[in-house]
């Protein structure tokens, strides 16, 4: 995915996105920002190819704190959408003035966070907050965001879960552990049957038509027996 973004044709083709100004790409499709095969500038747009992308970002400005001024770090938020061939995006957020607006855009990102198009209208996503657990220096985000895909949250993008045919063969999806630092123990034996479905779904989805009536056979009598 990450070459497919870089060659997704001409610069007249390309969908591109502009992150807010005072922000800090985090993980694109699946891969943390700094292993993407192109540099990612501050005001620069980011080229995208026509097909779903999940983009996962946080805000970081300097605001007033009563009499002081301190650097506030937003929580890292997801938003998943689908671009059209050759048109411009921007995320557009609030200017974040003083802490109580900066705590606002925490609390309640949906209401102030919004994807437009060049005309300045709104364009339909998929938006969730990764979950985190106080401050992870070093934090492997996109490791994160693999497990947060194989969630059932609107914003998951199964297909950036990291876990394709090949892993799902040699160590069974039933076997995927949560990160407790991150999410605590308690996701951890709440959400494997989620999981499990939401992968099902997936590749049933992809199958031929062939495969899909040899899977509900053998589903069938597993059940039977």
């Amino acid at each position: 995915m990450v070459a497919s973004v870089s060659a997704a044709g001409s610069k007249a083709e390309q969908a591109t996105l502009q992150l807010p100004a005072k922000s800090e790409l985090l993980v694109l499709d699946g891969t943390n920002a700094r292993d993407l095969d192109f540099k990612v500038e501050a005001n620069k747009p980011i080229p995208l190819t026509d097909e779903r992308h999940q983009i996962v970002f946080q805000l970081s400005d300097v605001v007033t704190n009563g009499g002081d001024r301190t650097r506030f770090t937003s929580k890292p938020f997801v938003l998943t959408f689908h671009p059209a061939v050759g048109k411009q995006y921007t995320i557009d957020t609030p200017e974040l003035r003083n802490m109580r607006q900066a705590e606002a855009i925490n609390d309640d990102p949906t209401s102030k966070i919004s994807l437009k198009d060049a005309k300045g209208e709104a364009v339909p996503f998929k938006f969730a907050i990764l979950p985190s657990k106080g401050i992870q220096l070093g934090r492997n985000y996109a490791a994160d965001v693999q497990k947060f895909n194989r969630s059932d949250s609107p914003a998951a993008a199964s297909e950036f879960s990291g876990l394709g045919v090949f892993a799902e063969q040699t160590t069974g999806f039933a076997n995927a552990t949560q990160n407790e630092e991150i999410y605590g123990s308690a996701a951890n034996q709440n959400d494997d049957a989620n999981m499990s479905a939401s992968m099902l779904r997936y590749w049933f989805e992809k199958a031929d038509p062939k495969t899909r009536k040899a899977f509900v056979n053998w589903a069938r009598e597993q059940v039977s027996q």
